[in-house]
């Protein structure tokens, strides 16, 4: 499957409802490690992150209190109708080459193709901080490399990216979500100063879909990825 076809899922799975991997609520991971993503140089309510493949996620309203800048990326065009519907915000819109863009306060919502990103975009915000939750996890593994070297393309000096990932038992489910081990981080992400194991947790338990499966384990971890 190339890169159109897996995005044509995606518009498919907004379009059917197929959003299990949405949050109705602030992801407690984000939360929890929100101090991590700070620098003494740049603490949290002088930086701008990015969220990328952000669906209609609640985090992007909370990030907004926490941040000086919020940026989220999303392909679908429903989803960024939905979180603005949701949230009863009217933003100011306007286009600007392949991407529709919405800004409301300190938060700007792209909508667009991520693959086609780059700093021009970002309008002299350096991006500071990353958050990925479920956006590494839901692109196949022939796609993870170039998605990685164009945050590396849009981080900056020092840049922390605070990256959520699942790993379960290989060749039960096809996903996405996508299984990519602690090995794989490492791989993906060679280039980066620093990568620490911030969380790993038992998710079998409480994935009925996971167990359905015939799973025998699975897990979600925290990494905290250090950009040179």
């Amino acid at each position: 499957m190339d890169l159109q076809q897996e995005q044509q899922q995606w518009w498919i799975r907004w379009q059917e409802g197929r959003i299990g991997f949405h949050l109705p609520e602030v992801n407690p991971l984000l939360i929890r490690h929100l101090h991590s993503l700070a620098t003494d140089t740049h603490p949290n309510e002088r930086s701008c992150i990015l969220v990328p493949l952000c669906g209609k996620s609640k985090d992007l309203i909370w990030l907004q209190s926490h941040f000086h800048k919020v940026i989220g990326v999303e392909l679908v065009p429903q989803a960024v109708e939905a979180f603005f519907a949701e949230n009863q915000i009217t933003p100011t819109y306007s286009l600007r080459d392949s991407f529709a863009t919405y800004l409301h306060g300190n938060l700007a919502l792209l909508q667009g193709d991520i693959f086609q990103m780059s700093s021009k975009y970002l309008e002299d915000h350096p991006i500071q901080a990353i958050f990925d939750r479920a956006s590494l996890i839901a692109l196949p593994d022939k796609l993870r490399k170039n998605y990685v070297a164009l945050l590396r393309s849009l981080g900056s000096s020092n840049t922390k990216l605070l990256l959520v990932t699942l790993a379960y038992e290989e060749g039960m489910i096809s996903g996405p979500p996508h299984s990519i081990p602690e090995n794989k981080i490492f791989e993906l992400f060679a280039f980066a100063t620093n990568i620490e194991l911030l969380e790993k947790q038992d998710i079998l338990p409480k994935s009925p879909n996971f167990q359905k499966a015939g799973l025998c384990w699975a897990y979600e971890a925290v990494y905290l990825i250090t950009f040179p």
